[in-house]
């Protein structure tokens, strides 16, 4: 529950530092960023995160709800034993330019900035994770690769470059009426079903056989097929939409030399389907 709280809280903040007037639709205020206040030692530690992977230091990223506010505390541990512990503020406005970005100090009094850019990332081990992961600390630069942990779920998102190739056969299906991908997920014998949502918001399940070469079915779904996950994020190929659009806030998803894949987009309203709320809602 805390991390799509969290998210919540961080897009309204977001959209609200977008406004042109200090008012909401119904005249509430809007929210503020109040994310610069003094680190504290009795920030919980929430399971949400990112496991953190470099050359010659693993780290992780965990969200923590500091007396009310959310921020980040990032802890990382080199091969020569070095270990860096900071407590990091989410800059806003919140994914400014399809980023994710946290600056603080770390015990030393040095400054730390740390980058998530949603991406194919190769590790020295040769695994695929979803994001790269770049960050200064002081005068040291530290590069990696991260993957998204904890929280309510394993996001399907995780997975998206495995699942991209099957993606593109599904989209392809539907031409210029696809929307966007809602989840991709491996069906019953190993199969992979992706839910596609179209023009006119009717959601679709494209379902693949040999070895996910070639498209099985097509089928419209409604809302008894809903799927817990579905919609945390949606995933829209090969663009990068306006801020709020849809009411939806995007994080680009690039290759290495930038190149755009996409972007992930995360509901600002929490109007998706049940399915994508946390387990017991509803």
């Amino acid at each position: 529950m805390f991390l799509r709280t969290l998210f919540l809280v961080l897009i309204g903040t977001s959209l609200a530092a977008c406004a042109t007037t200090d008012s909401g639709p119904a005249g509430s205020p809007l929210a503020s960023s109040a994310f610069n206040y003094a680190p504290s030692d009795r920030a919980p530690v929430n399971t949400a995160g990112y496991d953190l992977h470099g050359s010659d230091w693993a780290g992780r990223l965990a969200y923590i709800d500091d007396e009310g506010e959310a921020r980040a505390l990032l802890q990382m541990t080199y091969e020569d034993g070095r270990a860096i512990t900071a407590y990091l503020d989410i800059a806003m406005p919140y994914l400014d330019g399809g980023l994710r970005q946290f600056n603080g100090e770390d015990g030393e009094g040095r400054l730390v900035h740390l980058e998530l850019q949603a991406g194919p990332c190769r590790t020295m081990s040769g695994d695929t994770l979803i994001y790269f992961a770049d960050m200064s600390i002081g005068q040291r630069t530290a590069s990696g690769c991260g993957r998204e942990v904890g929280g309510e779920l394993d996001r399907w998102s995780n997975y998206l470059i495995d699942y991209l190739p099957i993606l593109d056969l599904c989209l392809a299906e539907f031409r210029d009426r696809a929307q966007h991908v809602s989840i991709a997920y491996t069906m019953s014998g190993g199969e992979t079903g992706v839910r596609i949502v179209d023009v006119d918001t009717r959601t679709w399940e494209c379902a693949t056989r040999e070895q996910g070469t070639a498209i099985n079915s097509v089928r419209p779904l409604d809302a008894a097929d809903a799927m817990y996950g579905e919609g945390d994020p949606i995933f829209v190929r090969g663009e990068m939409p306006t801020f709020g659009e849809g009411c939806y806030v995007y994080e680009a998803v690039r290759e290495d030399d930038r190149t755009l894949i996409g972007a992930f987009g995360f509901d600002a309203c929490n109007a998706g389907p049940i399915a994508a709320l946390d387990p017991g809602v509803g």
